[in-house]
């Protein structure tokens, strides 16, 4: 039985995991680790003492470990989780004024963290200016300058530089302590790096090394570097960039910061496959890739994924370029569905909250109503008596108009709903009536050029032929007849060939694609990337398929432009078992597909579909982009 060597790379590789390292090739050194297992929960002393803890001040410091323990391993949901239970413990015990607050603040600090570790910045954004509302820098410095340089890594992130250099140079100014310093020199550094300023980037990144390297939290440290070393390959100094990354690799391993080991590991594959040593970058990449997968970290697993798939397609190695491409779209429809169910879970959350806080509001109304009336009772209730009586018949009359008013009403809303759906159905017709007209007019306007060519050329030429056949004879010179069929059959292949835009038999198609996707990408801040796989088998491709194919890629760009907002956008064109992929992916807004209408361009592109018997699929949610993937059979 055959196998494709991506299989026999992941049997290399839990073989890898099984022993534990892989060995250096020449000096027999530990090179590469496969983990087993990772460690990503606090040790079991401290559970152990937050449940014996007593009083606020124990569970706090006790949580407020915990919490530490999962920021270094980036453990999100347990980050979030142990957040919410110290600002819940806060609140349930009332406590005034800075005792409080202290507390408080700390939840929303470790809130902050978790939320911008998950990518939802502007979450993080309301825990860490909640925090600034409660906390002076009289009170803690410590909880100030977090909150003020997390929120200023909120706005780096959202390319929002004027309002985080405030933020930055008040850390640089008045802070006392070098971690804050060496955290606001980095995130200049990140302005600069994501302004492609090198030289002004690795200038603030070297400062914050200096201060960083004191602090015994090494891990903002190594990001410096793992950044530094890319700026080094950027610039062609690849020696100097696998040492920093090679540091960066064994120190994470000692300090057990997993998501970082692969990074690093990440950007050694890169490197290998960028010095052309395919050997070394699989063997690396498919080390870091069953890391990630055992870990069960798919954001990490995902950027493996695509340096594979990179790696593969340098060495034509398309079959298992496409099958990890396969993988990559696996892995990003499961973490969109982990989105949706975290969201779905939050919404329960919320919900089950106020519900109790409205339990609790009608007990204590109900408590207040009863005492009010057991001291009442005795002296008001003749009165309450006879009010009752007087005040019955004018309330039930008023309660019949009421009623007989909101029936009415009640109608007149169901009417008016009524011409609402007809006026929409109307305009719906109507548009749809225009675009049939459109397309009508176009086809008879191409049904009478075609006419007039077959009329005014062919029919000519033809009646000519058959008036000199006519009149043949053994003497006649048949080289005349000859050339006018000859003529005749030049003007029957231009008219079949002006039917096909000339753009598409005059190009590749692969080509075509790259130009339109390279005028957009000078054009605008997105980042459009196009990779087509083989592009031999696309260019090969019926040239009625391109033009479709053409249209609804010019149709899908367009609308992310128009609506999604993204920064990045990536289009991959694969031709497999018989069938032809398009992968349209964006980390634009995202649209509730429940709620939003098909709109026309959608509408055209499905109508192109149908025509080639394709299959479409959309999958999109609010705030975590849209894929789109199409499947056409050859």
């Amino acid at each position: 039985m055959q196998k494709s060597i991506y299989k026999l790379l992941f049997l290399f590789g839990l073989i890898l995991s099984q022993s534990g390292i892989a060995q250096d090739k020449d000096d027999g050194k530990n090179w590469f680790t496969a983990f087993g297992e990772t460690f990503d929960r606090a040790p079991d002393s401290l559970y152990q003492q937050l449940n014996a803890a007593e009083n606020l001040k124990d569970k706090a410091f006790f949580i407020e470990q915990i919490a530490n323990v999962h920021i270094v391993l980036g453990n999100t949901d347990s980050i979030n989780y142990y957040g919410k239970l110290l600002e819940d413990e806060t609140t349930n015990i009332k406590t005034e004024g800075l005792v409080s607050n202290l507390y408080l603040s700390k939840a929303y600090s470790i809130l902050g963290k978790g939320k911008m570790l998950q990518g939802l910045y502007e979450e993080a954004m309301k825990y860490y200016l909640s925090g600034l509302e409660i906390t002076k820098i009289t009170d803690s410095p410590y909880l100030y300058y977090t909150h003020s340089l997390g929120l200023a890594s909120v706005y780096i992130n959202n390319e929002e530089f004027e309002k985080a250099t405030p933020l930055l140079d008040n850390a640089i100014e008045n802070s006392e302590n070098s971690y804050f310093t060496g955290i606001a020199k980095q995130c200049y550094g990140d302005i600069y790096y994501l302004k492609r300023d090198i030289e002004n980037s690795r200038s603030y990144y070297k400062d914050a090394l200096v201060d960083l390297e004191l602090s015994p939290d090494k891990k903002e440290a190594l990001k410096i570097k793992l950044n530094l070393g890319t700026m080094d390959v950027v610039q062609e100094k690849v020696d100097e960039a696998l040492l920093l990354f090679d540091e960066v690799k064994n120190t994470a391993h000692k300090k057990k910061y997993y998501d970082l080991y692969v990074e690093a590991v990440l950007r050694i594959g890169d490197v290998y496959m960028k010095l052309k040593d395919y050997h070394n970058a699989q063997m690396i990449l498919s080390i870091a890739h069953i890391n990630s997968v055992q870990w069960d970290r798919l954001e990490l697993e995902k950027k493996v994924i695509r340096s594979l798939v990179d790696l593969y397609s340098e060495q034509k190695d398309y079959e298992n370029a496409y099958a990890l491409m396969t993988q990559y779209v696996s892995v990003s429809n499961r973490i969109i569905q982990e989105q949706k169910s975290k969201e779905i879970k939050e919404l329960e959350i919320q919900y089950q909250t106020l519900q109790k806080e409205k339990e609790i509001s009608s007990l204590q109304e109900e408590q207040l109503l009863k005492e009010s009336e057991i001291k009442r009772q005795k002296t008001i209730k003749y009165a309450i008596l006879i009010g009752f009586l007087i005040l019955l018949i004018p309330i039930a009359a008023l309660f019949i108009v009421y009623y007989q008013k909101l029936q009415a009403q009640s109608q007149l809303n169901e009417q008016q709903e009524e011409l609402n759906k007809q006026k929409v159905s109307s305009l719906i017709r109507e548009q749809e009536l225009k675009l049939v007209k459109a397309s009508v007019a176009a086809q008879d306007e191409e049904r009478t050029r075609i006419a007039r060519e077959l009329h005014d050329s062919i029919g000519g030429n033809l009646a000519a032929i058959k008036m000199q056949m006519n009149n043949l004879n053994d003497n006649a010179d048949s080289s005349v007849i000859i050339s006018q069929i000859d003529d005749t059959y030049q003007q029957v292949r231009e008219i079949s060939h002006n039917l096909i835009p000339s753009k598409f038999s005059q190009n590749a198609f692969t080509t075509l694609i790259s130009e339109y996707i390279n005028k957009l990408d000078k054009s605008s801040d997105q980042d459009i990337v196009f990779m087509p796989y083989p592009e031999e088998k696309i260019n090969a491709l019926d040239e009625s398929i391109q033009v479709e194919v053409f249209n609804i890629i010019q149709e899908l760009v367009t609308n992310t432009l128009k609506y999604a907002k993204a920064k990045n956008v990536e289009i991959h064109l694969n031709v497999h078992n018989n069938s032809l992929q398009l992968l349209f992916e964006d980390n634009g807004i995202g649209f509730d597909q429940s709620k939003t209408p098909t709109g026309i361009g959608l509408q055209n592109i499905k109508s192109r579909l149908d025509k080639l018997n394709a299959e479409l699929n959309i999958d999109s949610s609010i705030n975590h982009g849209t894929a789109v993937t199409i499947e056409i059979p050859l």
